[in-house]
């Protein structure tokens, strides 16, 4: 499959960058390489990587991280021979731990004793192998709760690890939502590797948590999804159900909880890894 390589110039690099990443994720871009940053911090290069038959330049032109008036982006596009790009993934991926509690590897990785879970993710280029701020956080939220017996939601689950760790941690049930229907056919193959049985995947929106309701939801998408999609996550907790919220840089938290309270919950818990921020709310 031919494939076009857009490369990015973007000054400053921090919060930019990787909201870049997230932003093109949500667009159709499947992998990604940083290139250099400058001494100082302030200027760097993303190579964004997406099917040339799904590459749309105008695209490009409407992310925030390329419009906002803070940051400036510019960029090229060229397309590219066909790569081996399990291989060259393979070649760096490593394993994520989180503290003694999880570790998430590859089904290349050896698998070491000692963790209260260790999950067997193979991202085929999807989101959520732990290697990201926001991912890490959710997963940190997730580990004191009890979640034995209780009904969870992963809106927006990209390889679908947080659902996978749901349902390790005693979930019930487990609904595994993604609006890209690669992340839903990787989330499946995660699914069943690591021999989930109350875990369902599907493709779809916020839109598809009406008439159901939760004990957890999680959500680590971008920040105005997440906006527009808090009336509905809302009315889907349970009394005393618990929200975790991320993909958004610390400078947006205010904003996002100020949502969250307008639409009747309570704010519970926060989080922060370098400019990344993680939001828990829980309804009365």
């Amino acid at each position: 499959m031919p494939y076009t390589e857009v490369t990015f110039l973007i000054a400053p690099v921090d919060p930019w960058r990787d909201l870049l990443m997230v932003e093109l994720a949500d667009i159709g871009f499947d992998s990604f390489e940083e290139g250099f940053t400058d001494r100082s911090g302030t200027r760097g290069e993303l190579r964004a990587y997406v099917p040339s038959a799904r590459f749309e330049p105008s695209s490009i032109d409407q992310l925030l991280a390329v419009r906002d008036p803070h940051v400036s982006v510019s960029w090229t596009s060229m397309e590219i021979a066909d790569r081996n790009w399990n291989a060259e993934w393979e070649s760096s991926f490593q394993p994520v731990e989180v503290g003694k509690d999880v570790r998430i590897r590859a089904d290349f990785h050896p698998s070491v004793p000692g963790f209260t879970h260790e999950l067997v993710i193979t991202p085929r280029m999807a989101f959520g192998t732990g290697h990201h701020a926001t991912t890490r956080m959710m997963v940190l939220g997730m580990l004191p709760l009890d979640l034995k017996d209780k009904a969870v939601c992963d809106l927006g689950c990209g390889t679908g690890v947080l659902a996978i760790l749901a349902e390790r941690m005693g979930a019930a049930t487990c609904r595994a939502i993604d609006i890209d229907q690669g992340a839903v056919d990787n989330a499946l193959e995660n699914v069943a590797r690591n021999d989930c049985h109350v875990t369902t995947v599907e493709k779809g929106e916020a839109s598809a948590l009406k008439g159901h309701t939760y004990d957890l939801i999680l959500a680590n998408i971008e920040r105005n999804v997440l906006l527009d999609a808090m009336p509905v996550m809302a009315a889907a907790l349970r009394p005393g159900g618990v929200l975790f919220l991320s993909g958004f840089v610390v400078t947006d938290r205010h904003m996002m909880a100020q949502r969250a309270k307008e639409h009747g919950l309570e704010l519970a818990e926060r989080l922060n890894e370098g400019d990344w921020a993680m939001l828990g709310c829980r309804k009365p």
